[in-house]
């Protein structure tokens, strides 16, 4: 079970550092605090750490709920296909190392570059609103985030009980919240680091690939989980 939650944090924090959500994270800061987007970059002295915090943990409280939901429909629904387990890990891992490749660059899976940015138009500022934009960035998770996704349902669905399909889709929310609240706790500081390291965001991005795509690898040889 180990090796599992260890992947589904790792896919959580691969999915921060998408083009879906780390050059759009200053909008969705703004969007939960009221802040503008530069206000909250610059470090402008107006903006309050505390409230833009507190809206991006109601916003991970929303789409953790979400997403352990969504971990135990996946398991229910694997419960039913218990009898093809083993089939269904291979086939998981196999996505892993595509989606694995597809990230280094060394694969190029034209559907994955489609990018559908979340609209959150309509939903109003405040706790409230916080945690609905959450529940919607949940239940709309774009085409380049979802695969990555898909892939912890799948290995949810084969997991045997919703006991544990849930622990991987927090685990999994935990390692896309991690990074967001320590954008909004250190707001101007974070996206300076960034800034200045832009160009090295491409290598963090083929490191992801390469250890999804070995963990893909272990996946498939079952060596990465035991289904009981």
């Amino acid at each position: 079970m180990r090796g599992q939650l260890l992947t589904a944090f790792g896919a959580g924090v691969a999915s921060f550092f998408s083009p879906c959500i780390l050059p759009l994270l200053p909008a969705y800061l703004s969007m939960l605090s009221g802040f503008s987007a530069g206000e909250i970059t610059r470090g402008d002295a107006k903006v309050s750490v505390k409230k833009v915090m507190d809206n991006a943990a109601l916003f991970v409280t929303g789409f953790t709920l979400a997403f352990a939901g969504l971990g135990a429909a996946a398991s229910g629904i694997g419960a039913l296909l218990y009898d093809y387990k083993y089939v269904l890990m291979k086939v998981f891992g196999a996505a892993m190392v595509l989606l694995g490749a597809h990230m280094t660059g060394l694969l190029n899976l034209n559907f994955l570059n489609y990018e559908k940015r979340l609209s959150t138009r309509g939903l109003a500022q405040g706790p409230a609103g916080s945690f609905l934009a959450g529940f919607a960035f949940a239940l709309g998770w774009s085409p380049c985030i979802g695969p990555i996704l898909a892939v912890i349902l799948g290995m949810a669905a084969a997991s045997g009980t919703a006991a544990r399909g849930v622990a991987l889709l927090a685990v999994y929310s935990a390692g896309l919240a991690v990074p967001l609240l320590a954008a909004a706790a250190l707001t101007a500081k974070f996206f300076s680091f960034i800034a200045r390291w832009r160009g090295a965001m491409r290598w963090v991005e083929v490191g992801a690939g390469v250890v999804l795509a070995a963990a893909g690898v272990l996946l498939f040889l079952d060596k990465l989980m035991i289904v009981g």
